[in-house]
């Protein structure tokens, strides 16, 4: 199967160039497909708006291919964090349920912000801090 080739509305090139551009900076470069080790303090959160019928889903549907030919692992609110520093991780998030089943429905493994927000993700110290808290353990450093 041969796919065919993307053309991007003015406004949708202008928006792949601004991300590109944004990830170039944290060390994803997705026009050549390389990943360089995450500097510290470089987060970011960036936003796609636009009205209905934009483009917002095509354009996301195609960075998120080309994120993922880089490397960059996709996560979800399913995701458990075992943070590795040469692990480079996104997360595609949209406002409601019916805006992450559109892009769904498009191969992007998104999610809404309220499932990140309120999903726990697990680490040990966790653990060792809520046995302390209830008296059943040390102090944790």
């Amino acid at each position: 199967m041969t796919q065919t080739a993307l053309t991007y509305s003015p406004d949708q090139a202008e928006a792949h160039d601004r991300i590109a551009a944004a990830l170039r900076v944290v060390g994803v470069d997705i026009d050549t497909g390389l990943l360089t080790p995450p500097r510290e303090g470089k987060g970011a959160v960036m936003a796609v708006t636009g009205k209905a019928g934009s483009g917002k889903t095509l354009l996301l549907a195609a960075l998120y291919r080309a994120l993922e030919e880089a490397g960059v692992e996709i996560v979800s609110g399913d995701y458990e964090s075992r943070k590795r520093r040469d692990k480079r991780t996104l997360a595609i998030l949209a406002p409601t349920n019916k805006a992450a089943s559109v892009l769904r429905m498009r191969g992007v493994p998104a999610t809404t912000i309220h499932r990140i927000l309120y999903t726990p993700v697990y680490h040990p110290e966790y653990e060792k801090i809520a046995e302390w808290l209830a008296g059943q353990g040390e102090r944790p450093e």
